[in-house]
């Protein structure tokens, strides 16, 4: 099939091919009314702030966002409702994880920076700043770092469902070799990264971009949609319900899925600015 619907962007995900959609729900009016309004702090989260642990292998892992409440989040970015993790890796310069498999989880690297290989199946590839790998549940895998300097990457994990079938073979692609859709929110420039790949969930996952000095078209989102937009080149400005905060790069928001919390990303400098989109777009299901 040579195109595979894209949701890609503020209200949708990225797959394969770009189709725009927008929810109903923009910017209101109205009073700021602290004891009422969301708190958007809560949605706001740094890799930086989180503490240190292994996973995947050996990579250095800290936490962006956790498991927790989106429309009640416990803590500050504890609002991930169909995600099991999503994390920042780093693997030293010359170092090589442990073969590892999941047999009930998916995972999708995106190469914030650095080069390496990575080898599942029988296949190795290459890989560097812009690159994504999606793992099938059941395969092994392994990541070497051949830079001289640490791979990082964020790793997003997904469980699989009874009776889903996963991919018998990984997948990989670049963000940079793809033909870019302009327009979504005014002003968005979104780019797919990896074709072919199978989620258990409805989602989809790309780059998204904003030229010099412009800001997206505010827009909010239902209970059901888990969007999260992770700064990856740029310190930009986020609107964010009726608050402006910084958005600087290695932060991500999920746009609170409670109908009246608008989001729009501002770039208020004079060079484009990039986010790694994630979209889980249960709620287009209903």
């Amino acid at each position: 099939m040579k195109t595979v619907i894209v949701l890609i962007l503020v209200s949708i995900c990225f797959i394969t091919t770009t189709v725009w959609a927008e929810d109903p729900i923009i910017y209101r009016e109205g009073y700021r009314t602290p004891e009422t309004d969301t708190d958007i702090d809560l949605y706001i989260h740094s890799w930086k702030d989180s503490p240190v642990h292994v996973g995947h292998g050996g990579f250095v892992e800290q936490e962006y966002l956790t498991p927790g409440d989106p429309v009640n989040p416990p803590r500050t970015g504890a609002v991930l409702k169909y995600l099991k993790a999503y994390n920042h890796g780093t693997l030293g310069p010359r170092n090589v994880t442990k073969p590892t498999t999941h047999e009930k989880e998916q995972v999708f690297f995106f190469i914030l920076s650095g080069s390496g290989t990575v080898e599942a199946g029988g296949i190795t590839e290459q890989i560097s700043e812009g690159t994504g790998i999606f793992i099938p549940a059941g395969l092994t895998y392994t990541f070497k770092s051949t830079g001289e300097k640490s791979l990082q990457t964020v790793i997003i994990v997904e469980e699989i469902t009874p009776g889903f079938e996963p991919l018998t073979e990984m997948k990989t692609g670049s963000y940079h070799d793809k033909t870019p859709g302009a327009g979504a929110h005014w002003c968005h420039v979104g780019y797919g990264i990896v074709d072919g790949t199978k989620f258990a969930n409805p989602m989809g996952i790309g780059v998204v971009g904003i030229g010099a000095f412009d800001i997206a078209h505010p827009h909010g989102h239902v209970e059901g949609c888990e969007e999260i937009w992770n700064q990856i080149k740029g310190d930009s400005l986020l609107l964010l319900g009726k608050y402006l905060r910084p958005q600087p790069e290695g932060t991500v928001f999920l746009a609170p899925p409670d109908g009246k919390s608008a989001h729009a990303s501002i770039n208020q400098t004079d060079e484009p600015m990039y986010w790694l989109y994630v979209g889980n777009r249960h709620d287009l299901n209903r």
